[in-house]
């Protein structure tokens, strides 16, 4: 949406900030006063491991991705953003793809990516959405770095929310996730998700891209459990 399309919007629809739900500019995407909150969440390489992307880090050996870029951890005002994206609002979603965007392009390895991606929603939880929130990510990143938009290539099916589960009742939902019949031969894929808790639903994304000959595999997301 242009600049003049949001303003005339906002003036019968205010816009509001997607954390503490103050009134804000037609332009902006989080209030000030958040922005310096989330600051405290952010993410460092000296406390995330670059590879797993989780803050206890864990074995490698079974890991299909090889590097992870992420924001925010997942506590206080970050998760008020990351409900508000699953809840309608973008705001969030397209702020935290704002500062990914910058980390990929600044990244020597990720910034030669071929594609970017993004975890894949079940088409029912989709019509009852209305988007994917990891693709509201994945496109606006595309959009921001020139990397191309890969939407042809994960699906899922129905399955339960996986945010409501155990460890190991993940780890069997992730099998809902399948590939489509593409070649990836030689490419080097970006998957966006918007929360990694356990990584099983990143690592079974990039094992099935690895499964249609893809050569690396990277993960972007926007907040980390601890």
């Amino acid at each position: 949406m242009n600049k003049a399309a949001m303003f005339i919007l906002d003036l019968f629809f205010p816009n509001r900030c997607p954390v503490c739900d103050d009134v804000i500019a037609y332009d902006a995407m989080v209030c000030d006063s958040c922005k310096e909150k989330l600051k405290n969440c952010f993410t460092d390489e000296n406390k995330v491991c670059n590879v797993c992307g989780k803050t206890s880090c864990t074995p490698h050996d079974d890991l299909y991705y090889s590097r992870t870029l992420s924001c925010y951890y997942y506590d206080s005002y970050a998760r008020d953003g990351i409900l508000s994206l699953k809840d309608g609002s973008k705001n969030f979603g397209n702020h935290i793809a704002d500062m990914l965007a910058e980390k990929i392009m600044s990244d020597d390895i990720m910034k030669n990516a071929d594609f970017i991606t993004a975890v894949p929603m079940s088409k029912t939880r989709f019509r009852e959405r209305g988007y994917n929130q990891a693709q509201v990510i994945a496109k606006e990143i595309s959009d921001k770095t020139g990397i191309k938009l890969l939407c042809n290539a994960l699906f899922k099916n129905m399955s339960a929310v996986q945010h409501s589960l155990s460890y190991e009742e993940r780890l069997k939902n992730v099998e809902a996730f399948y590939a489509a019949d593409i070649d990836l031969s030689g490419k080097r894929i970006i998957i966006c998700d918007d929360v990694l808790t356990t990584g099983s639903t990143i690592n079974k994304c990039a094992q099935l891209l690895v499964s249609i000959n893809a050569a690396e595999v990277y993960a972007a997301v926007g907040t980390t459990k601890k």
